[in-house]
C-alpha cells in the first residue's frame, strides 16, 4: 500500500489544534490561530479566508452554511456562508459557551462544563428561540433520534430542538464521561451508546428510544476516544491500541495492540478500516481487525484523520493539512 499526498497546505500551529469539517466539496479548517479558511477538496485551493480567533470549542456543517463557536473572542457564535465566506449572522452569546450542535433548522449551544444555560437559535438568522433559566451541565450534545441528546453524571436527556422542553430521559448505571469527550456514540437512529468513567475506569451503556433499560456493555481500563464503524464501537485505549465491540451486546470482536501512540479516527475503508499512529504510520485492517498492509505518509507528527462520505482522506499534522489517497503497492507479491 502506498500513501500519496494530493495536495499539503501550511497550518502554522499545530494539527491537533486545528478543528476542521469536511463537506461534499469543500473543507472548512481554523488554521494561523485566528483565520477560518474553505478550502476545495479537489486541489486545496482557497475558497476564502475570514478572520475568526483562537481555536474553535464548535465548528458544524449545516447545508451551505457553517457555524463556529471560537474560543476568543468568547461571547459570539457566527454562521458564515459557505460558498463566500460572508457572514451570514453573528449571535452574542454568554462567555464561556461551548458545546455547537445543529438540528435541522435550530443550532443548540451551551452548557460547557456548566458555565452557561443552553439555548436554540434560528439557523435562519440567529434569533433566540429558547433559552434554560440557568446555567446546564452538559457532555458534548449530539443530534440524534429527532432531538438534541446531552446530559451529565448518570443521566442523559434528549431535548427537542425546536423549544427545548424535555423528550426523554435514561437514568445510566454509570457516570458520563467528562465535559470534553465524545461521550454519546450514536449506533443508528434509535439507539445511541454512552461513554462513562470514573477515576480509574470506562464503560460503554446502550440505550434507546424504546422501553428497555440502559445497559452495561462492559468494564474496561480507562481509554480516550470511542466512535463506531462497520458495525463496531471501537475505544482507544491509552492512545496505543485499539479494543472493538459488538454495540448489541459488548462482546469483543478484534483487538489492536500498538507500541506507539496512534491516532483517535478510525475511518472506514472498502470493507475494513485505516489506523494512523503519531509517527505518520498507515494500517489498513481487515473486518478482523487484523492488519493487512501499511505505509507512511511523509508527515512529523501524525495529530488527526478524517474522511469524505464518498472516500476522501484528509490529515492534519504538526503544522501541515492536506488530503491523500492510499492504493495497493505494484511492488507487493499479490500472493
Amino acid at each position: 500500500m502506498i500513501a500519496t499526498v494530493l495536495w499539503e497546505r501550511a497550518l502554522h500551529q499545530r494539527g491537533r489544534h486545528s478543528a476542521f469539517a469536511v463537506g461534499p466539496d469543500c473543507v472548512v479548517l481554523h488554521e494561523r490561530h485566528t483565520r477560518l479558511v474553505c478550502l476545495e477538496r479537489a486541489d486545496g485551493t482557497v475558497r476564502w479566508d475570514v478572520p475568526l480567533g483562537t481555536w474553535p470549542r464548535g465548528i458544524a456543517l449545516a447545508g451551505d452554511r457553517v457555524l463556529v463557536l471560537p474560543q476568543t473572542p468568547n461571547n459570539l457564535l457566527s454562521c458564515i456562508d459557505l460558498r463566500t465566506g460572508a457572514t451570514l449572522w453573528s449571535a452574542p452569546t454568554t462567555r464561556w459557551t461551548g458545546n455547537l450542535t445543529v438540528h435541522a433548522d435550530t443550532v443548540v449551544i451551551g452548557g460547557w462544563r456548566g458555565y452557561t444555560p443552553m439555548s436554540g437559535l434560528d439557523l435562519a438568522d440567529g434569533s433566540v428561540r429558547w433559552t434554560t433559566t440557568s446555567p446546564v451541565t452538559s457532555v458534548r450534545t449530539l443530534a440524534w433520534a429527532g432531538g438534541v441528546l446531552t446530559g451529565s453524571d448518570c443521566e442523559a436527556v434528549l431535548l427537542d430542538p425546536a423549544d427545548g422542553r424535555e423528550l426523554a430521559r435514561w437514568r445510566l448505571p454509570d457516570e458520563l464521561a467528562g465535559p470534553d469527550a465524545r461521550a454519546f456514540v450514536p449506533v443508528d437512529a434509535e439507539r445511541v451508546v454512552a461513554v462513562c468513567q470514573d477515576a480509574s475506569r470506562s464503560s460503554l451503556v446502550t440505550f434507546g428510544t424504546g422501553a428497555d433499560e440502559p445497559v452495561r456493555l462492559g468494564s474496561y481500563d480507562r481509554f480516550w476516544e470511542a466512535g463506531y464503524v462497520h458495525g463496531t464501537v471501537w475505544m482507544l485505549r491509552s492512545g496505543s491500541g485499539f479494543l472493538a465491540v459488538d454495540p448489541a451486546d459488548g462482546t469483543p470482536r478484534w483487538s489492536l495492540a500498538a507500541d506507539r501512540r496512534m491516532v483517535g479516527d478510525l475511518l472506514p475503508y472498502a470493507d475494513g478500516l485505516l489506523v494512523g499512529d503519531a509517527n505518520g504510520g498507515i494500517r489498513r485492517l481487515g473486518p478482523d481487525g487484523r492488519t493487512v498492509e501499511g505505509c507512511s505518509l511523509p508527515v512529523p507528527r501524525l495529530d488527526a484523520l478524517g474522511a469524505g462520505g464518498d472516500g476522501g482522506l484528509f490529515f492534519a499534522a504538526k503544522g501541515t493539512f492536506g488530503s491523500f489517497t492510499v492504493t495497493p503497492d505494484p511492488r507487493r507479491d499479490p500472493a
